[in-house]
């Protein structure tokens, strides 16, 4: 059971940056959990369980979605799709 005022927010994250990425989230303190490993894909899935009360919670998630973004840019080309789905 999850604690009031927390929202669930699931990323996929390229295991090229999942060490950054996890780096975040210990150093600020943010309940986390891996789910899944598709390793066949290079992701893994992180449920970050966020308060909605504290902002630096919203902000920890928006660098962390930033950095996804940018590091997807960097890998593909505009011609080319990212190489997993959903």
């Amino acid at each position: 059971m999850k604690p009031r005022n927390t929202k669930e927010e699931s990323l996929k994250i390229p295991m090229d940056i999942l060490l950054d990425v996890l780096t975040i989230i210990v150093k600020e303190n943010v309940r986390h959990e891996v789910t899944d490993v598709l390793e066949s894909r290079g992701i893994a899935k992180v449920s970050l369980y966020l308060n909605n009360d504290l902002l630096k919670h919203q902000r920890v998630l928006n660098n962390i979605q930033n950095i996804i973004e940018e590091y997807n840019e960097y890998r593909y080309s505009d011609n080319e799709e990212p190489s997993w789905r959903d």
